[in-house]
């Protein structure tokens, strides 16, 4: 991977000469810092506003990817008109076409026998924290004894045995998946999206910090642009930054840089 910012002139030199561009982001670790919960990743003023005024021009498509569900992603990041993909692609939601569920109802109650036992089986667990996603059941270990957790990750594969439906385990930054076993993922759901749009001319920019991002990036690679968050890593990615806040600052110079760009009038 190459330095983001070593390349700006390559790179601005793609979005001038495309028709549109489609952004694609990633949530925790890219628009917010990654924090001890949840709940306390909460997007700036700043970089909403930034959002914004991409979304305002016509160049711009917007999409949120994220692993948090659905209802939860679009009320934390709160704009309109933007594409939201919940749950790593098992529900998206598309301005013009609304909702659209990617996974069976029967995983939902299903998965919510699997939190309560859970919750028992884990409660003198320290620090662990079990988010119910709905399609998705999200166990955070990052304030946990570090000797704790291989117990953790037998506990969550026995109750993936004994489920009556199919199910996965996932993991990402500290947490660890129940998910249920399918073929959808943020790659499939981001190309999904790009079918929905007119291509000609159009360039994807897919900006994540997580492993459920590469599934994004290796189709992305060829065509468009992708962009990881943090430290050079074997990701599929072809460029980094270090961290959410070069994030902004690049979405901050792709503004400046190409606001007075019509859409059908570029270089």
């Amino acid at each position: 991977m190459e330095y983001l910012f070593d390349r700006k002139e390559k790179i601005l030199a793609r979005l001038k000469t495309a028709n549109r561009i489609f952004f694609f982001f990633d949530y925790d670790g890219t628009l917010t810092p990654i924090v001890s919960r949840p709940e306390k990743a909460i997007l700036s003023k700043e970089t909403r506003a930034l959002l914004l005024a991409l979304k305002k021009n016509p160049k711009f498509l917007l999409a949120i990817v994220s692993g948090r569900s659905l209802k939860d992603i679009r009320k934390l990041v709160g704009l309109k008109g933007v594409y939201y993909v919940g749950n790593h692609g098992l529900k998206v939601f598309a301005p013009k076409r609304g909702i659209k569920k990617l996974v069976p109802e029967k995983v939902v109650p299903e998965l919510g026998r699997i939190r309560d036992r859970l919750n028992n089986q884990l409660k003198d667990v320290d620090g662990i924290f079990i988010e119910d996603k709905g399609y998705i059941l999200a166990i955070h270990y990052r304030n946990v004894d570090p000797r704790q957790v291989p117990p953790i990750f037998i506990a969550l594969k026995q109750e993936i045995k004994d489920s009556m439906v199919p199910l996965c385990l996932g993991h990402g930054k500290m947490v660890f998946e129940i998910r249920p076993q399918s073929m959808v993922d943020k790659g499939t759901a981001v190309l999904g999206l790009l079918d929905q749009v007119n291509q000609d001319g159009l360039l994807p920019i897919y900006i994540g910090d997580d492993q459920t991002d590469e599934d994004a990036f290796k189709p992305l690679k060829k065509i468009g642009v992708t962009i990881f968050v943090g430290l050079p890593s074997h990701s599929s990615a072809q460029y980094y930054v270090n961290d959410p806040l070069e994030v902004h600052h690049f979405l901050m110079m792709v503004r400046n840089e190409l606001k007075f760009l019509s859409p059908f009038n570029h270089p």
